[in-house]
């Protein structure tokens, strides 16, 4: 009976979270325009189904991007050629509600393992209708791919409670290639297993086995994130990680002229008339790392400041995936009254569920479970490691749906306590 119930409550929160989702998607339902990140991963994820491999129109090897969405993109577009619905832009954005709609589903389980299935399906239902979340369905981003797969990463993790004895290696490996999968997607969870190994360290009998446990994480990481660096070492004759917009990222969010927030223009981006694409691309990254580095230890005094600017960049707002649906303003369709409305309820929902959440962190932080600890953690991760580059609110996306969780565990607490004082009073 109870497997029944999980069930039943799965597909009534798929159902909920796929009709917006694919409601918005058909209202959406243009191709990207201007020169901007969804155009171009259009085009890479074409050239990729076309065989070329992930190389620029010229034939150049390419490895700006993390190569996780371009290729899931390719992979659709070699089905639609392969089964008949084609290279249509709706196929893309409706592949990205289908993986906001599961990543529903994975906060559910999430929330339910660690709580109960109320707060899994208060949880769920928030997150399934949250506004941004179903906003970038609107968008060829990689915001939902990511936040699936992270999702998924922290679902097996914290499946079963944690002993302090530790857990099995084949339950950390697996944690450690859906942590791959996702760094291939965005980089930020490159360094996820240091934040495990912090807390096994202290919560684990043996700090040996703390090392351990993050060396098979690690090697789980490495499944897909070493061979593609080789790939990269090889097209550019030269060590390369995952991606070579490591140097754009950390120079325009920390040299002097930094603001916090994204920016193209200044120092990060001069310098490089007469080198070809890929030589850009190459040298851009070095010199952005060295830029930055450099700009830091000359005046470390404005790091303070130029933090809470960021963190400021990457809060602000939570209507950000309205403009990303239309191409960044070069495809302003929607009427300004309604985008109004929509950006109001949007923020509303936002800073609501921000403010819940925030009420009810310290009793995630003080829990005796482990886990609900570390779910806190994790949260704060992923709204930390933007902060070493630069905001902007696209950047939170995938926190949101562990806030939804923290907020659903409090207002489903508060709800209790009402409900019995209630019946302490009528006693």
């Amino acid at each position: 009976m109870p497997a029944r119930i999980d069930v039943v409550l799965l597909l009534a929160l798929f159902v909920m979270a796929i009709i917006p989702r694919a409601a918005w998607v058909s209202y959406a339902d243009r191709p990207p325009k201007g020169l901007n990140d969804p155009s171009l991963y259009v085009l890479f994820g074409d050239l990729i189904a076309d065989g070329d491999g992930y190389v620029r129109p010229t034939g150049e090897k390419f490895a700006y991007y993390p190569v996780g969405f371009p290729a899931t993109l390719g992979g659709l577009k070699k089905a639609g050629d392969l089964f008949g619905w084609g290279r249509s832009t709706f196929s893309i954005k409706m592949m990205n509600g289908v993986f906001g709609a599961l990543t529903v589903l994975l906060a559910y389980a999430l929330a339910a393992r660690l709580l109960d299935r109320r707060v899994g399906f208060a949880a769920g239902a928030l997150l399934a209708i949250f506004p941004s979340q179903v906003f970038y369905t609107g968008s060829v981003l990689s915001e939902p791919l990511f936040t699936l797969l992270l999702m998924a990463a922290l679902l097996v993790l914290l499946w079963h409670p944690w002993e302090r004895e530790g857990m099995s290696w084949q339950r950390l490996f697996a944690v450690g290639v859906l942590l791959s999968a996702a760094t291939m997607t965005r980089a930020i969870t490159l360094a996820f297993p240091l934040l495990l190994l912090a807390v096994w360290w202290f919560y684990l009998r043996s700090r040996r086995r703390a090392v351990v446990q993050t060396l098979v994480v690690l090697a789980g990481v490495a499944v897909l994130t070493v061979p593609w660096s080789v790939r990269n070492t090889l097209a550019f004759d030269t060590p390369v990680g995952t991606s070579t917009n490591l140097g754009d990222d950390l120079c325009i969010g920390n040299f002097s002229g930094a603001t916090g927030a994204f920016l193209l223009y200044g120092k990060c981006f001069a310098g490089y008339d007469g080198l070809s694409p890929q030589q850009v691309e190459l040298q851009r990254n070095r010199d952005g790392v060295r830029t930055a580095i450099k700009d830091v230890v000359r005046d470390p005094l404005r790091m303070p400041g130029l933090i809470a600017r960021k963190a400021y960049w990457l809060l602000y707002t939570d209507d950000d995936g309205l403009y990303a649906t239309q191409s960044y303003g070069y495809d302003n369709f929607i009427p300004q009254g309604r985008r109004d409305v929509l950006s109001f309820a949007a923020n509303a929902i936002y800073y609501a569920t921000g403010l819940v959440a925030i009420c009810g962190a310290l009793a995630f932080a003080l829990s005796k479970d482990i886990r609900r600890a570390f779910l806190l953690a994790a949260l704060l991760y992923v709204l930390a490691i933007p902060l070493v580059f630069f905001g902007d609110p696209r950047f939170h996306f995938p926190a949101i749906p562990l806030v939804v969780i923290i907020a659903a565990a409090t207002v489903v607490a508060l709800w209790d306590r009402r409900h019995r004082s209630l019946l302490e009073l009528r006693s």
